[in-house]
């Protein structure tokens, strides 16, 4: 099956008359009842029921104009953004996120790339640390944005937010903000903590929180996603730790306690493959610019380049 078997097809579909339609391609009519013949015999079935009066489309035509007219309209696309993606201006980029990035620095990055390159199409993809690593080794992402990750040298990788811990208790805990002065007052509480299989690195730096305190946790629940383990807490299944800046995107009944005194942050980390052949990557990451900001110990981000 050839491109220009298609293009004859979908000629003929739209006119549903052959000399007509072998005006508008420029050839003859037997040329072009030879290419059609073709293309039924190839494909196994009549696409067209021809007489001497009238040519009309047998229902596997139909389906078959449907479905090619989205293959040769793709192909236009294609073509039309080819050159864009030549100069870098173009193309696409598939990105992975933990969840806090939507809450914290991921709307600023994609408002400069769009900014920047509005012909760029970004495609979002919400995903744990670790399954955006598997995801970048076989080529499914171009970009990943991990927290606290553990890599090796086949991957770039960029600094891209960095925050505080804080203690995650419920409201009516007897604990107040004002008695607290060390995590080993919580070395009897049971707590709820990311699943070491969702990032061994991120499980290991929450772990060492307690450990640098003196104590173990009890660890009642694993979750992974922030929202999850605030609720929990909430139903006083336990004590957490999370980001900080989980602190402005939950309405669950909790109390948060920065650990500013503590050595410990939550960094979100942008990695991606060196091999990654797309052209579009390198404009992307230029956009990404760390700037520490050493009082709140945040990181926000602009861009460059």
């Amino acid at each position: 099956m050839e491109l220009r078997q298609l293009q004859y097809f979908i000629t003929l579909a739209n006119e549903l008359h052959f000399k007509r339609a072998a005006e508008k391609l420029f050839i003859v009519q037997p040329a072009l009842s030879k290419q059609i013949k073709n293309l039924e015999e190839e494909l196994g079935v009549q696409l067209f029921e021809r007489n001497r009066r009238k040519v009309l489309l047998t229902p596997a035509g139909h389906y078959f104009r449907q479905e090619t007219g989205k293959i040769l309209q793709q192909l236009e696309q294609i073509s039309n953004r080819v050159r864009l993606v030549k100069d870098g201006k173009g193309g696409e980029i598939r990105m992975g996120y933990v969840g806090s990035c939507i809450h914290t620095f991921l709307p600023q990055i994609i408002s400069q790339l769009h900014e920047r390159y509005p012909d760029i199409h970004l495609y979002l993809d919400e995903m744990t640390s670790h399954a955006q690593l598997r995801a970048i080794q076989r080529g499914a992402l171009d970009v990943a944005f991990c927290r606290n990750p553990e890599l090796t040298g086949r991957y770039g990788r960029q600094l891209v937010f960095r925050e505080t811990f804080s203690l995650i208790l419920p409201e009516d805990h007897v604990l107040q903000t004002e008695d607290f002065h060390s995590m080993q007052q919580l070395e009897d509480e049971i707590f709820i903590l990311p699943k070491q299989s969702d990032g061994d690195n991120y499980y290991k730096l929450q772990l060492s929180i307690c450990e640098d305190a003196g104590f173990t946790p009890v660890i009642a629940h694993e979750t992974v996603h922030g929202h999850t383990a605030l609720n929990l807490v909430d139903q006083r299944f336990g004590i957490s730790i999370l980001p900080t800046s989980f602190a402005g995107v939950t309405s669950a009944n909790v109390r948060f306690i920065e650990l500013t005194d503590i050595p410990q942050r939550s960094e979100i980390t942008a990695v991606w493959d060196k091999r990654n052949p797309n052209p579009t990557l390198p404009k992307f990451l230029r956009i990404i610019e760390v700037i520490d900001q050493p009082s709140s110990g945040s990181t926000t981000i602009s861009g460059n380049g």
